[in-house]
């Protein structure tokens, strides 16, 4: 690693990084990451407005750790750094992005919290997570589930996002079983809670797939505004319908923060 000219180091009058070095460090490794073919010390530190001095002992300790290499007088992010890089870009993948919001809200309400994406066939829906409460009375539900589109909050979610050719499939071919002592027995029924759907942005579900459970679900949107998943809010009918509003905002502020998290930056809810 190449000495700095201690008497040229004229960036900036701290004498070391102190109680910033955690910022700088991440600043170090983000400059690295998009200059691949590596930076020289003075070009680093002119870009970071850094004593070069004390850029050289943070480099010189990110090299101990493998998140930096040094050669020929340049710097580069090391293997350490890259795995690192890997594990956050996985975890911001769908679903392991929404799972922390999801665990977040749970924990706030002490109820169930769930993802669905839609089946392939287009007329089932998948639960891919789910994050129980801790409510002695609570509903539970295990990822890998499969019902149909028209019985749940989530299902109906999709269906009110889903594009118009192929809702008009749908409708022409859905069948309908009663699951549950409110479950949606018509097309006109259906279109009518659809409507409802994307009058209000959020569909809810009271006894439409499992007697007794009261669920609220909002649409998860990618970054070219498709709704192909939805994030619902499900509890025992008797505590989920005394707190209809606060359900309905929390799973609003949910599936926003899990669109923008995929790239979604458009109107939300989004349009249906």
């Amino acid at each position: 690693m190449e000495t700095p000219d201690i008497d040229n180091d004229k960036l900036a009058p701290e004498a070391d990084l102190g109680p910033r070095s955690p910022l700088r460090t991440v600043q170090v490794l983000h400059e690295l990451a998009v200059n691949a073919a590596g930076m020289p010390l003075a070009a680093l530190a002119q870009r970071l407005q850094l004593p070069k001095t004390s850029l050289f002992r943070l480099l010189r300790s990110l090299e101990s750790g493998g998140y930096v290499v040094s050669a020929n007088g340049l710097h580069q992010v090391g293997p350490a750094a890259l795995k690192l890089g890997a594990a956050i870009v996985h975890n911001r993948q769908f679903p392991n992005c929404a799972v922390p919001i999801m665990q977040a809200l749970a924990e706030q309400l002490d109820e169930t919290i769930i993802l669905g994406t839609i089946g392939e066939n287009g007329r089932d829906i998948i639960y891919i997570e789910s994050i129980e409460g801790t409510h002695p009375l609570r509903f539970i539900i295990k990822p890998g589930t499969v019902k149909p589109l028209y019985c749940s909050a989530n299902g109906l979610v999709i269906l009110a996002h889903m594009p118009a050719a192929d809702l008009r499939r749908y409708l022409k071919t859905v069948r309908f079983e009663r699951l549950a002592p409110k479950t949606i027995s018509s097309v006109a029924e259906l279109k009518a809670r659809l409507d409802r759907v994307r009058a209000t942005g959020i569909a809810a579900s009271e006894e439409g797939m499992f007697e007794g459970v009261y669920s609220v679900g909002a649409p998860v949107a990618d970054a070219s505004g498709q709704v192909r998943n939805a994030v619902s809010i499900s509890a025992p009918s008797t505590r989920g319908l005394p707190r209809e509003a606060l359900f309905s905002q929390l799973i609003r502020q949910a599936g926003e923060e899990i669109s923008r998290m995929l790239g979604y930056t458009g109107p939300y809810p989004p349009p249906a």
